[in-house]
């Protein structure tokens, strides 16, 4: 049995590694010839949530389940928060089509494909070291949301390591509250269980399932740190009732 879950995740792992390479130069030339009037850059994002719909349809180990796509709303930009477990989490958020920028490590933009992507998709870069581009990113995201643009983070800052939703940081909730822009949280669970921090073989065939929760309203000038423990709160509640379920 041990055999055929090697297999599943080989197959599973090339196939995401060649969506990346064979879709960057479709991704090159998209931008080249959209950037002049699509400046968001939704339409590679659509491209990209295609490729990785596919990548993961194709897996013979994953089956993805998606609930809640009615509480989102596409009429205003949101800062999307997902609780964060696998390395499964970003390809996951591309399949729920809702075009948003990410703040990854400065290092990925050296990642060749990987790095390259990010870069043309116009997600941020910041180096956790330096408090300096720490403060630069919240100013380029307050920017972004107040053009109309979604950002998606990740406020644990790492991967669970149990499974469970870890305390959220109060920094991701600043660009939220400082300008007033709609929390919308996604409750991811399945991915852990797949595939936890410290492996690649994929014991099994699992359900990665997704929920998106009603949105979080955010007054301007609120504290980020009980929104923080707010959204910690129901977002907990939630996964604990899709377990009982």
């Amino acid at each position: 049995m041990y055999i055929l879950w090697a297999i599943g995740s080989i197959f599973t792992w090339i196939e995401i590694f060649l969506a990346f390479i064979l879709f960057f130069p479709v991704q090159l030339v998209v931008f080249i010839f959209t950037f002049p009037f699509d400046k968001n850059r939704r339409i590679i994002h659509y491209i990209g949530s295609f490729f990785s719909w596919f990548a993961l349809f194709i897996s013979p180990i994953f089956r993805v389940k998606i609930t809640g796509r009615e509480n989102i709303d596409r009429s205003r930009s949101h800062v999307m928060i997902m609780n964060h477990q696998s390395l499964l989490d970003i390809p996951l958020s591309f399949v729920l089509r809702y075009p948003c920028k990410m703040i990854a490590k400065k290092a990925l933009s050296r990642v060749p494909f990987l790095g390259w992507e990010l870069v043309i998709f116009g997600h941020l870069f910041v180096d956790r070291k330096s408090r300096k581009s720490q403060f630069e990113v919240i100013r380029k995201t307050e920017t972004m949301l107040e053009d109309g643009d979604s950002l998606l983070i990740y406020p644990e800052g790492t991967r669970t390591k149990d499974g469970e939703i870890a305390e959220f940081k109060k920094g991701a909730f600043r660009s939220a509250t400082s300008t007033g822009t709609a929390i919308m949280p996604v409750l991811l669970d399945g991915a852990y269980q797949a595939l936890p921090k410290k492996g690649l073989i994929v014991k099994g065939v699992y359900t990665l399932h997704m929920h998106v929760m009603e949105s979080v309203e955010v007054e301007k000038g609120s504290s980020p740190a009980e929104l923080a423990l707010n959204c910690h709160n129901i977002m907990s509640e939630q996964l604990k009732k899709q377990r009982q379920a």
